[in-house]
């Protein structure tokens, strides 16, 4: 354990108990600032001064952003006593982070860390449930930083969510509240937000897991995307998956697909855009790259865009062919990518509608994110000896040296 600081003999100690003195008006100063702006709550300043509430008032009298006025406002309704209008005192909603708070002993951010823990206490939940999740945290944030009270929270919320005294707890596991709420943005993409079960959300965590692994570029550096955009593409990634599979229901006969509206010279020309069913736009290289590894249905249209024909379905990848690729990559072959095969499509090197042939010496794996650097970028693919190896474009190796994925074949 960390002895305690003798000050009188650490040199500088008068500094360090000076900032200690300063810490503690600080935050006893926060207090009674919570407690004023309780008071202009209580008076109605706001509407009488012509707000339209009173973290818009605090804002521009204290000349702070108007998150930050929100949050004064916030914590002010937790920790602050108020009066009721026939006079009675009614004690703070976290009377236990008020005393604190008045003491000198927590900072502004452990509020918000308990204020967020103690808002997640189930509705279930008992008073002492409440009571003993705030004296608790308050005392650990009398000595730990806001993190750790966070990381405590979550540790006191899933005892009480395992506890037997959860009346829904078999409700809740026999019929779960599985919600998805998603609507379409302006370029064609969705939004989403919902929840699902315990269950399903370890399922998930296990398929996000290897998908949201970091990918070394080429030259070394770092992967370029946060961790919530590596998410968002591991997500992309299950659905493409699950849109391959044999196992989903159908629909008018046929599985789920995506069918993508143009004419020949988008392909053979790389001219004017394609459309998806929902009439989303998409650009010529993207509808080439969906055409790689896809099944091709030929409609011609006359001038007026009435179908005059069908034609059968093309598979442009035959099954055997991608057992071979299979064999030959083992798994999406950009320089430096551990994606397995199933996350893959096949790429034509050369575009089939250039002449570039269905067959090994012309195809590629590439996971989904690299199959869209290749039909978007200058990146290049060689066939030496009947192995693909990636020429970067020069902006990234002047030299334009041939590199290739040895992640799948480490004795190589």
């Amino acid at each position: 354990m960390r002895k305690a600081l003798d000050l009188d003999t650490l040199s500088g100690g008068e500094y360090l108990a000076a900032l200690k003195e300063i810490a503690l008006r600080m935050r006893r100063d926060y207090a009674l600032m919570l407690d004023t702006i309780a008071e202009l709550e209580h008076a109605q300043t706001a509407q009488f001064a012509g707000y339209a509430d009173l973290a818009g008032l605090i804002a521009e009298f204290l000349n702070i952003t108007r998150t930050d006025a929100q949050r004064l406002v916030t914590q002010s309704e937790l920790v602050a006593e108020t009066v009721t209008p026939v006079g009675y005192t009614a004690p703070a909603k976290l009377p236990k982070v008020r005393e604190a708070l008045h003491e000198g002993a927590l900072d502004p951010k452990h509020v918000d860390a308990i204020a967020r823990v103690v808002a997640e206490v189930p509705n279930w939940a008992s008073y002492e449930h409440r009571d003993l999740v705030e004296t608790t945290l308050t005392d650990t944030a009398r000595v730990c930083t806001p993190r750790t009270v966070t990381e405590h929270g979550r540790v006191l919320l899933q005892h009480i969510n395992q506890d037997s005294a959860n009346p829904k707890l078999e409700d809740e596991q026999a019929e779960p509240s599985n919600t998805f709420h998603y609507s379409r943005t302006r370029d064609g993409g969705a939004k989403y937000r919902g929840q699902m079960d315990a269950e399903t959300a370890d399922e998930l965590e296990a398929m996000l897991g290897p998908l949201t692994k970091p990918h070394k570029q080429p030259d070394g550096s770092p992967d370029p995307r946060s961790l919530v955009q590596r998410q968002g593409d591991a997500l992309c990634d299950i659905i493409h998956l699950a849109a391959k599979s044999d196992g989903l229901p159908k629909q008018g006969g046929q599985k789920p697909h995506l069918n993508v509206h143009l004419d020949l010279n988008v392909l053979t020309d790389a001219v004017a855009t394609a459309t998806l069913d929902s009439g989303t736009p998409l650009c010529p290289s993207a509808a080439r790259r969906l055409a790689c590894d896809a099944d091709v249905i030929p409609i011609v249209l006359n001038g007026e865009s009435v179908p005059l024909d069908v034609g059968r379905t093309r598979r442009l990848v035959k099954p055997a062919q991608r057992k071979a690729l299979v064999a030959r990559d083992r798994g999406c072959a950009y320089p430096g990518c551990p994606l397995a095969a199933r996350w893959c499509d096949a790429h034509h090197a050369a575009h089939w509608v250039d002449g570039g042939a269905t067959d090994l010496a012309n195809l590629v794996l590439l996971c989904r994110r690299h199959h869209r650097i290749l039909h978007h970028s200058a990146w290049e693919i060689q066939f030496h000896q009947g192995i693909p190896y990636f020429v970067p474009p020069a902006w990234l190796d002047p030299t334009r040296t041939p590199v290739r994925n040895i992640l799948h074949h480490p004795r190589q």
